[in-house]
């Protein structure tokens, strides 16, 4: 099983990502250096999976940041940009990377938000509970959380 990481090289992680994604956080990363970490799965050097944890607003809710002060101001991190790259997509990385996370945090509390609903299901499999949806734009999105039992 790969081991969670907390890296200092974000480009390493955002080259990963869909470009999209990595304009989205690439631009605005010395904003967030101090106020996110990057963690990955590592696994003989190749990284499986990724995502970064915020402690501060991340740029895809800066269109509700009063919603995403009211749960940092609760004790809870956001997770954000979770990303396994899709030659070792259906292994369970995912899974792997946020219960990775659980046990490196065992008694905080996240939240994150998400534009698809399908993977709402894969959230609620791991432990997250659905809150409520929020309006983006014309998006509709979900915001889900997580508190350790």
């Amino acid at each position: 099983m790969p081991a969670l990481q907390k890296t200092s090289d974000h480009q390493q992680f955002f080259s990963l990502l869909p470009e999209d994604w990595r304009s989205e956080i690439s631009e605005n990363w010395n904003s967030f250096a101090d106020k996110a970490s990057i963690y990955l799965l590592r696994d003989q050097g190749q990284i499986k999976a990724g995502g970064i944890v915020f402690s501060i607003c991340p740029p895809d809710m800066y269109y509700d940041k009063k919603e995403a002060q009211k749960w940092f101001d609760s004790g809870y991190l956001y997770i954000g940009f979770l990303w396994v790259p899709e030659e070792f997509r259906g292994n369970n990385l995912g899974s792997a990377w946020i219960q990775a996370l659980k046990e490196a945090f065992p008694t905080q509390k996240f939240w994150l938000s998400i534009e698809e609903e399908k993977l709402r299901y894969f959230y609620v499999k791991n432990g997250f509970q659905l809150v409520k949806s929020l309006q983006n734009g014309p998006n509709k999105e979900w915001l889900l959380t997580y508190e350790p039992a």
